[in-house]
């Protein structure tokens, strides 16, 4: 009798443990989906920042249950997914870099600067001193998506959340964001994307300085034998 008091509480946890790490394992094959999706749709509209939110939302709207038709879809992806996004979800571009538009940019005829996208084959593929990028690599849209899934597992999510909190005082890498999420009772999924641009890269205040960014966000020049 005294074992089973002992173990039933234990057996329900790792029970319902299972069951919420089955749902973290769902979500994160929508985050890594929706991490591409916000990359092509930031490729074929200049990377701005709102139509990699919408096709974000759009993405992410299958982990909230919704009407079957098509409609009623796109009514919840406004009305549900896209305010979950701004309030819970980051969107980072990781390259280009602001120094790739010091390097590589070009003016239009109102002297907005960006960068090329056409014929790519036929430019120059020098490491520019800045950026430390050939054009080829500057064109290339790295998009890094940071999404607070929600714990709704009773016990379980609440005991995840606070483990990965607590790791935090432990040195690992979780940031101010990242930890405010996890105080929400949401586990940060993180994903990245990278896509090639179909359309100019206007210049604005998304884009990286160089410095800001860990070795393993940066995109790397070819190595030359």
């Amino acid at each position: 009798m005294l074992e089973s008091l002992i173990a039933l509480p234990v057996l329900l946890v790792v029970g319902l443990s299972v069951v919420q790490w089955a749902f973290v394992y769902e979500a994160r094959a929508f985050v890594d989906h929706g991490a591409l999706m916000a990359a092509r749709a930031g490729a074929m509209e200049n990377a701005r920042m709102q139509p990699m939110r919408l096709a974000l939302a759009r993405a992410l709207t299958p982990l909230h249950p919704s009407p079957r038709n098509v409609g009623a879809f796109e009514t919840r992806v406004v009305s549900k997914t896209l305010p979950d996004i701004l309030a819970h979800a980051r969107i980072r571009i990781l390259n280009p870099t602001r120094e790739a538009f010091t390097d590589h940019g070009q003016r239009d005829r109102s002297g907005t600067r960006y960068l090329p996208f056409r014929d790519m084959h036929r430019q120059s593929s020098r490491i520019a001193p800045r950026s430390e990028l050939t054009l080829q690599d500057a064109t290339l849209l790295r998009v890094q998506v940071t999404y607070g899934y929600p714990l709704h597992v009773p016990y379980a999510g609440w005991f995840i959340a606070k483990a990965a909190l607590g790791a935090a005082w432990l040195g690992s890498n979780w940031d101010v964001r990242e930890q405010l999420m996890l105080r929400n009772n949401r586990l940060p999924i993180v994903a990245t994307a990278t896509v090639r641009m179909q359309s100019q890269v206007i210049d604005g205040n998304q884009f990286p300085k160089k410095d800001d960014l860990s070795e393993t966000n940066r995109v790397k020049p070819p190595q030359r034998s």
